[in-house]
């Protein structure tokens, strides 16, 4: 659905920065305020008739004043969805009612340093002596006191830049004492996290396999492993597969009550970079890529996990609990709803 959502904006403006699964920064087209209001309105018209969602639009010159006009537009209904902060008058009057934690970028603690100086509100944070704020709050800081005086300082990202670690654990279904449901579990995560390493065209060299007992279940006997492997750029899963399953299989306690596991992939480069050893097979590589290319069209044209490894087959042992997950109703032919004509 985000993506749904997402797709309308770019169909409708030249520029949209997908910042997380339910915000977007969108570079409009239209110059004086009249259109730029019309010109929201009809995209949020728009969105509500392809989506059924009610989204909330605000207008700034800069990310952080646009982000204090989206709040104001979700708090005030009489906004009908889209607020502009225009005019100096009516941006002071809503900085001042506007939490200085509230602000884009301002943490808890931020915030109580920011109180401790007397600056409590973002009309405040505006007012503030520059040099000050960077000296106490680094560039960031000032980042913020420009953007919210009006001057962009942080520009939009066309694409999302790419992920220096990727990460892929989970909580399992019931605790685990064995070793083969645990290692199946291992290469499903495994799995996906390669999926999101070829998305992104990346390759590892580093990747760190753990699992855990659960620490909150007092009576338990308590144990957690880890271990970090190396070896050569790569993102071909039966490989890594069988570095995980192996490098982590003598550190496995039997009987212990195995609550989570999961992967993390480091040390990412992209293909482009990848750099040859002397050792290296050429054909051996070529073969790798087509396997992993194949696995990715089948999967694509007929689902996910239909050609899988065989060690990562899913089992009600392991398999994370989703007994209050909303239907998918518009992604799965299965879960769509049934009316029935009395």
């Amino acid at each position: 659905m985000s993506d749904r959502v997402m797709s309308t904006f770019e169909a409708s403006v030249p520029h949209v920065e997908r910042y997380s699964i339910d915000e977007a920064f969108l570079e409009l087209s239209a110059r004086n305020e009249a259109e730029r209001f019309s010109e929201c309105r009809d995209l949020r018209s728009r969105v509500r008739r392809h989506t059924g969602i009610p989204i909330s639009i605000g207008i700034a010159p800069t990310k952080t004043l646009a982000k204090v006009a989206n709040h104001h537009a979700k708090r005030h209904p009489d906004c009908g969805g889209v607020f502009e902060l225009g005019d100096a008058g009516k941006r002071d009057e809503v900085l001042g009612a506007t939490e200085v934690e509230e602000l884009w970028g301002i943490g808890r603690r931020t915030g109580i340093k920011l109180r401790r100086a007397g600056i409590t509100t973002a009309l405040d944070l505006q007012r503030a002596d520059v040099s000050w704020v960077r000296r106490e709050f680094t560039v960031n800081g000032m980042r913020t006191v420009l953007e919210l005086r009006g001057e962009p300082c942080i520009e939009l990202e066309m694409a999302p830049p790419a992920k220096q670690t990727i990460c892929s654990a989970k909580s399992f279904g019931q605790l685990i004492q064995e070793w083969d449901p645990l290692a199946s579990a291992l290469t499903a995560y495994l799995t996906q996290a390669v999926d999101k390493l070829r998305r992104q065209q990346a390759l590892t060299s580093t990747m760190q396999v753990f699992a855990h007992t659960n620490r909150h279940r007092r009576d338990d006997p308590q144990h957690a492993c880890s271990v970090l492997l190396e070896f050569s750029p790569t993102d071909y899963l039966p490989e890594l597969a069988r570095r995980a399953v192996q490098g982590l299989r003598p550190h496995f306690r039997e009987g212990m009550r195995y609550q989570k596991a999961g992967v993390l992939l480091l040390e990412l480069i992209p293909r482009s970079q990848r750099v040859g050893h002397l050792w290296d097979d050429p054909e051996q590589l070529e073969k790798q890529d087509a396997v992993m290319s194949v696995m990715e069209r089948v999967n694509r044209r007929w689902g996910r996990r239909t050609l899988n490894l065989a060690s990562a087959q899913d089992t009600q042992q392991w398999c994370m609990r989703q007994n209050r997950r909303s239907p998918g109703y518009t992604t799965c032919w299965s879960e769509i709803p049934v009316a029935h004509a009395g």
